[in-house]
C-alpha cells in the first residue's frame, strides 16, 4: 500500500511539474530543440551583408579533399570556411541549406559577452570590474562573498558560484535551466561555494547572470539588446530564434538560433576589431582585451570566449621548466591524465563554442572564420580539427 502511495504521488509530482517532465522526455538536448521551446524572434537586418558564395577554387583541392573525408559520417550539418570575407570551403548535410537555423547552443554566451562589451563601451556598464552587487543588489543578501564578486569574475568563469555544470538528473539545476525553469529565480538565490577569481570552472548560469545585469542596465530584453546592437547593424539575412523559459525570460547562457552565415558574423566582427563596414560596433579596446594571445594562452577563456589552445608535452615538469626559461615564457605547467607535462603555448586564433563541437572559430593571421554546427559524435575531435584547418589556411 505504501509502494503504492508512493508511486502514484511521484507520477504526480513528476506530470504537475512541466520542466522536469520535458527534461526527463528530451533529456540530451539536439538540433531540434527550438521546436519544444518558446522563442522570441530576432529580426534580420534591412541591409544584409553576403559573403561571396563558394566557387570551387583549384587553389584549395587539398583542403576540400581533407575536409571531405573527415566529414563522413560525423553528424556535421554545416561546416563552412571563409577567408578574406569569401567561402572557400562548403559542407552541407542533405537535410540541411543555407537558410536553415541551426542551434548555437553556448555560441550564445559570446553574443552576450559581446552585448557587455558593448554596454561598457556606451557607459551603461561603468567598469567590468564594478561588483555584480551594484547591478543586482539582491544577491548581497545569499553570501558574504557577493562583496567581493566582479562583473569581469563573471564574464571569465571565475566567480565561484555554488553551481554544478555537469549533470543528467532532470531535477539537476543545468538541466532545469535548459528545459526551461524560471532562470530569474535560479539567480535570485545563486550562493557561492569558493572565493571569486581564484578558480575557472565553466557554468552556464554566470552569463545568465550577465544577461540579468545588461536588462537591468538598458531597461532592455535581451532578444531586444541582441537585434538593435548586432543582428541589425552586422547585416543578418534571415530572422534568428532566442529561447525562453516558462516565464519568458531569455535563456542568455544558450538556445540562440540562426543561420550558419549569420553566426560567422560575429567572428567577422571580432576578425576586424569590432569595425564593420567602417563603423565601430564594439570598441576595439575590448576585442584586444578578449582576443590579446597572452590572455588566451594563460586564462583559456576571456570575456565569454575561448582560446584554442596549443599544447607543448614534457617527460616531467623540469624539462617543461627549462624550456619555458629558454623561451623567456611565464605559462604554468601543469599534468596531464596520462603523467606527462605540459604548458599552452602562446594563440593567436580563438573561438565561440558550443555543446556537440558548434564553433565559430576566428584566425586573425591567416583571416580565416570557420563554422561547424552538427550533432553529438566521437569520431572526430571537432575542437583540434577546426584548428588544425584554420592554421593550415595561410595562401
Amino acid at each position: 500500500m505504501k509502494k503504492t502511495i508512493f508511486a502514484v504521488t511521484f507520477i504526480s509530482i513528476i506530470y504537475t511539474a512541466c520542466v522536469p517532465l520535458r527534461s526527463i522526455k528530451y533529456l540530451i538536448p539536439d538540433s531540434r530543440d527550438s521546436a519544444i521551446f518558446n522563442n522570441q524572434t530576432i529580426q534580420k537586418s534591412a541591409n544584409p551583408f553576403y559573403f561571396k558564395p563558394y566557387q570551387a577554387n583549384p587553389a584549395y583541392a587539398a583542403l576540400k579533399q581533407k575536409i571531405d573525408t573527415s566529414l563522413i559520417d560525423t553528424k556535421t550539418s554545416a561546416f563552412i570556411v571563409i577567408k578574406n570575407d569569401s567561402i572557400i570551403y562548403q559542407h552541407l548535410s542533405e537535410d540541411t541549406n543555407l537558410q536553415a537555423k541551426q542551434p548555437s547552443f553556448s555560441i550564445s554566451k559570446s553574443f552576450v559577452g559581446t552585448l557587455v562589451g558593448i554596454a561598457v563601451d556606451r557607459g551603461q556598464i561603468k567598469s567590468t570590474n564594478d561588483l555584480v552587487i551594484k547591478y543586482l543588489p539582491e544577491l548581497a543578501k545569499n553570501d558574504e562573498r557577493f562583496n567581493r564578486l566582479t562583473i569581469q569574475h563573471v564574464l571569465d568563469m571565475r566567480s565561484g558560484f555554488d553551481f554544478n555544470e555537469r549533470s543528467l538528473n532532470p531535477f539537476s539545476k543545468i538541466v532545469r535551466s535548459y528545459y526551461g525553469a524560471d532562470l530569474k529565480k535560479m539567480v535570485s538565490k545563486l550562493k557561492m561555494k569558493s572565493e571569486p577569481n581564484t578558480v575557472f570552472e565553466y557554468q552556464s548560469l554566470n552569463t545568465q547572470v550577465l544577461g540579468m545585469i545588461l536588462e537591468k542596465v538598458t531597461g532592455k530584453t535581451l532578444d531586444v539588446l541582441l537585434q538593435e546592437n548586432l543582428w541589425q547593424p552586422l547585416g543578418a539575412q534571415s530572422d534568428a530564434l532566442w529561447s525562453v523559459d516558462k516565464e519568458g525570460n531569455i535563456k542568455s547562457f544558450c538556445c540562440i538560433n540562426a543561420t550558419a552565415l549569420d553566426y560567422a558574423k560575429l567572428g567577422r566582427l571580432y576578425l576586424n576589431g569590432g569595425n564593420w563596414q567602417g563603423k565601430q560596433i564594439i570598441s576595439k579596446k575590448w576585442v584586444d582585451a578578449t582576443t590579446h594571445p597572452d590572455t588566451l594562452a594563460k586564462k583559456r577563456y576571456k570575456n565569454q570566449f575561448w582560446a584554442t589552445r596549443d599544447f607543448k608535452y614534457f617527460p616531467d615538469s623540469l624539462s617543461a621548466i627549462k624550456q619555458l626559461e629558454k623561451e623567456h615564457l611565464g605559462y604554468p605547467v601543469e599534468r596531464n591524465n596520462d603523467g606527462r607535462y605540459f604548458y599552452a603555448k602562446k594563440v593567436y586564433d580563438f573561438k565561440a563554442q558550443g555543446m556537440f563541437h558548434q564553433s565559430i572559430y576566428v584566425n586573425p593571421q591567416n583571416q580565416v572564420i570557420i563554422i561547424r554546427l552538427g550533432g553529438r559524435q566521437k569520431e572526430l575531435n571537432f575542437h583540434g580539427f577546426v584548428q588544425e584547418i584554420g592554421r593550415s589556411i595561410c595562401k
